[in-house]
This record gives structure tokens, sequence and C-alpha cells, in this order.
């Protein structure tokens, strides 16, 4: 996923996080014991795993915001070109006209309140980072210089954590985690899943693949 795409989607789904955080949530992943997991697939869903799971939604609003808000205040602090002043006191002393004073004073707060700048005060969302953010990566006009090639690498590496941390707590990715335990094959086992799909034990080298829903035979 690159960054454009990272950050999109944690735009995308800020209000689900949120969301969440009062509702049911997904189930934890990997389950808490593995070994014990493939023997039943009913262990997957214990009776009571909400409040854990709204904590940890919380704290990934919590930790994603605060990291895209911090990257965003400091690419700002480089990048973002300072807005055009108003027209000075001594405007007059310096021969400038009326007009003249009035059009600078236009020109001050058309760029100063420009929405393509990024706020250094005030509450800033994740959402408003990431969609700041993107805007940078893509090159998007407005009062900035493009990014560097470090800088996009820094963006790229964030946002993707960032999504990352969004998937998770949404319980929108599928992952994957070893068993323990060889296949036919001789390769190890995986166990895939926490994406909210039955999850399966599936094996790379040889492309073999049961769902936990079936029984799980050796």
């Amino acid at each position: 996923m690159n960054a454009i795409a990272a950050l999109q989607l944690v735009a995308r789904h800020w209000d689900d996080l949120h969301a969440l955080r009062t509702s049911r949530p997904h189930d934890a992943w990997p389950p808490a014991s593995l070994q014990a997991y493939l023997r039943t697939v009913e262990e997957y869903d214990p009776a009571d795993r909400s409040a854990p799971v709204r904590l940890h939604v919380v704290d990934t609003i919590r930790i994603v915001e605060a990291v895209l808000v911090a990257l965003a205040d400091q690419l700002a602090a480089r990048v973002q070109s300072s807005a055009v002043g108003p027209a000075p006191a001594d405007w007059a002393a310096r021969g400038w006209t009326p007009a003249d004073r009035d059009r600078r004073n236009a020109l001050s707060a058309a760029d100063s309140t420009d929405p393509a700048r990024w706020p250094f005060v005030g509450t800033r969302t994740g959402r408003q980072a990431a969609v700041w953010l993107a805007a940078r990566v893509r090159g998007d006009a407005g009062p900035f210089r493009p990014l560097t090639g470090g800088e996009l690498d820094e963006v790229a590496r964030v946002a993707s954590g960032a999504a990352e941390r969004v998937e998770h707590a949404l319980g929108i990715r599928r992952r994957s985690v070893g068993t323990g335990r060889a296949c036919s094959c001789g390769d190890e086992l995986l166990l895939e899943g926490g994406d909210g799909r039955p999850p399966s034990l599936v094996c790379r080298a040889c492309a073999r693949s049961l769902t936990l829903a079936e029984p799980a035979a050796a």
C-alpha cells in the first residue's frame, strides 16, 4: 500500500474508529491460546472481550492522531511558506496608496485563511492530518514547496504504520501467525484471520488451505 492509499484509508475509516469505541468490537487476533484455538473454534469467541478491545481502539485513535499531527506539524514547518503579512502601519509614509493598502490586506487575509494551509494551533484531528499529508504527497497546489525524496519516504513510513493500526483495530486486515505445526509437505502451517472472515490454516509451500469451520485434520 503506497502512502496516499494508506492515508486515505485512515481518513476514510476515522469515523468508523470512533464508532467502534462504543459498539461491539471485532475478535482479538491472534487468539489468546493459539494451540487451544487449533483444537476448538469456540475459543476464538470468548464471552467477555468488549472492554479490552474498546480500550485498544481508543489507544489506536490516540496514537494515530498524535503521530500524524506531529508529522504534519514538522513537515509544514519545513515546506509551508509563511503567510503574506498585512499592509505595514507606515504604509502612507512608504508611498503606498489606499488602494495598495487594501490590496495587500486582502491578499494577506486570503493567504492566511487558505484552507490548504496546515494550522499549527487549534484542534487538529487524525483525519485532517491524513488528508493534508496525502495532498502534500500528491503535490497539490498551495503555499508549499515539493517534498524531497527523504520527506516522501518519511510520510510513507508513518502512513503505513498508521494504516496498519487502523486496519488492526477495525478487524479489516487479514494477518497470519505461525502455528508450530507441520503440513504434510513438511512446511509450517500458518493460521490466517483477523479480518472478520473465517480463519484458516494455510501452507504457503504447497498452497494447502483448511477453513477452521471444518475439522482441523493434520
